[in-house]
C-alpha cells in the first residue's frame, strides 16, 4: 500500500536538490539552517506524527475539514492547540518575539 518505490524515492531526492536549485539562485540569502542530523531528525519526527495522525496537517485542515470528518476536526483542532501552546511557552521563555 502507499506511494510506489520509484515515487517515493523521486520525491525524497527531490527535496534537497529542489532546495540546493533555490539556494544556488540566491534567492534565498540570509536563511539560517540548522545542521544537517537536525534536519534529518525533524523530517523523521514529522514522517512519523503523519503516520501517527493519519495524516497530515495540510490533509486534515484542508480536505478532511472540508468533508466534516470527526477525526480531522479534532486532528485539526490538536494542531492549533499545540500551536498556541508552543508559542505561548517561547514567549514566556524569552524565545520568541
Amino acid at each position: 500500500s502507499g506511494m510506489p518505490r520509484a515515487a517515493a524515492w523521486a520525491f525524497l531526492t527531490g527535496l534537497p536538490l529542489g532546495a540546493a536549485l533555490i539556494a544556488s539562485t540566491g534567492f534565498a540569502t540570509g536563511a539560517a539552517l540548522p545542521s544537517w542530523p537536525i534536519l534529518v531528525i525533524a523530517g523523521l519526527v514529522v514522517g512519523f506524527g503523519t503516520r501517527l495522525g493519519s495524516g497530515c496537517t495540510s490533509g486534515h485542515g484542508v480536505c478532511g475539514m472540508s468533508r466534516l470528518s470527526p477525526r480531522s476536526l479534532a486532528a485539526t483542532a490538536t494542531f492549533i492547540l499545540a500551536g498556541v501552546a508552543t508559542v505561548s511557552v517561547l514567549r514566556l521563555a524569552g524565545l520568541a518575539g
